[in-house]
């Protein structure tokens, strides 16, 4: 028997956000961000001002990032999540992230590799769009099964796991294995959410790790990264030594830290300092109270996100809030862990609050999202 479709009820959208918005997610979103611009200022002057010679290099970068995000994240509000289930908006962003990713790989590499786009004044990361259209047409496209649990479910999620596969194909071939690994993990907790049964997404794993082990090994820099996280302190001052200098800055923070913008790791001993590992910088200007402050507000947005799913008003609705705060918390616990080398090295920037605009910018219209299906409760 064929799945018939389940088309959820229209839900009226809520115009008012400033009175149905889930009051937390909001503050939490606005607190991350600020705090990240904050952050990213003390992490990068010293090096804005060594090679833009201005310290206000980065910081007004991020800032207009940042600006740019929130009207992401207001015209989310404003239009209602209900406006994104529709077939032209889902294949359409994800017909623009596929030319984009294609894009991508036919331009001339950027740091080594496939994934930006460079224009005059602006650099943007297609694999950062990529993640949130995983989100949207999962969440469209599960919601309108009626049953994931029928003897048809492969022929049912084969559609799924093409474009999952094409899109996590294209990221990898533009040497980006973390984001491939966000996007799994991803689209796993919308399917365990969906219904379908633990068994297939287990046996999808289980094709696929061929490739990723491949993928791991295939690349010099990725074994050296392996080594590392095996024994940084084998050798600390080749593959060991970003991990080394990460650690060094946590555990010099202590209780209270030394102070803001007094850390002494990133004066160019932490590469990446106001990027990837900006949380060392934080553990080390303002301890492991500035530490655990930062995780609480993750902890804050995990709890309203799944809440948020779970009040949904539709499955649409569900799947949608689900995916963004897998995404959301998922990145934040996989950058965490690769600053405390709990997990190999990977460039997964910490969300809202490490350097990057597309990646800022993503995380505000995922933000937004969240809260659109915040607003409205069954």
């Amino acid at each position: 028997m064929k799945p018939t479709l389940a088309i959820p009820k229209a839900v009226p959208v809520s115009r008012n956000f400033a009175t149905f918005v889930d009051p937390w997610l909001l503050v939490t979103t606005m607190a991350l961000t600020l705090f990240g611009l904050v952050m990213v200022y003390s992490a990068s002057a010293t090096l804005a001002s060594e090679t833009y010679q201005t310290q206000f290099h980065f910081l007004l970068r991020q800032s207009l990032a940042a600006v740019i995000g929130s009207g992401l994240l207001v015209g989310s509000l404003w239009l209602g999540y209900q406006r994104l289930e529709r077939s032209g908006v889902v294949y359409g962003l994800l017909g623009a992230t596929i030319s984009l990713l294609l894009l991508a790989l036919l331009l001339p590499p950027v740091r080594g590799t496939h994934r930006f786009i460079r224009l005059p004044g602006l650099m943007f990361q297609p694999s950062e769009l990529a993640k949130l259209s995983l989100v949207l047409f999962l969440a469209y496209f599960l919601s309108r099964k009626d049953s994931l649990s029928r003897r048809d479910l492969s022929r049912a999620l084969l559609p799924a796991g093409a474009v999952v596969g094409l899109l996590a194909a294209l990221v990898l071939l533009g040497r980006d294995l973390g984001t491939v690994l966000m996007m799994g993990g991803t689209a796993l907790a919308m399917l365990v959410v969906a219904g379908v049964p633990l068994r297939y997404p287990a046996l999808a794993g289980l094709l696929c790790s061929p490739f990723l082990l491949y993928a791991l090994l295939k690349e010099p820099y990725r074994r050296a990264r392996l080594l590392a996280f095996l024994d940084p302190w084998k050798a600390p001052r080749e593959e060991g030594f970003q991990i080394v200098q990460s650690l060094m800055a946590v555990g010099s923070g202590g209780v209270s830290g030394v102070g803001f913008a007094q850390s002494r790791q990133k004066l160019f001993y932490l590469p990446e300092a106001h990027t990837d590992f900006i949380f060392s910088v934080i553990a080390e200007e303002i301890g492991l109270i500035g530490s655990l402050m930062v995780v609480g507000l993750f902890a804050i947005l995990a709890a309203r996100g799944l809440r948020a799913a779970y009040l949904a008003a539709d499955d649409f609705g569900k799947l949608l809030a689900t995916g963004v705060t897998a995404l959301l918390v998922g990145q934040a616990l996989f950058n965490l862990s690769v600053v405390l080398s709990l997990v190999p090295a990977k460039g997964i920037p910490l969300p809202f609050i490490s350097y990057g605009g597309s990646s800022l910018m993503m995380s505000l219209l995922a933000a937004g999202w969240l809260l659109s299906v915040s607003q409205q409760r069954a």
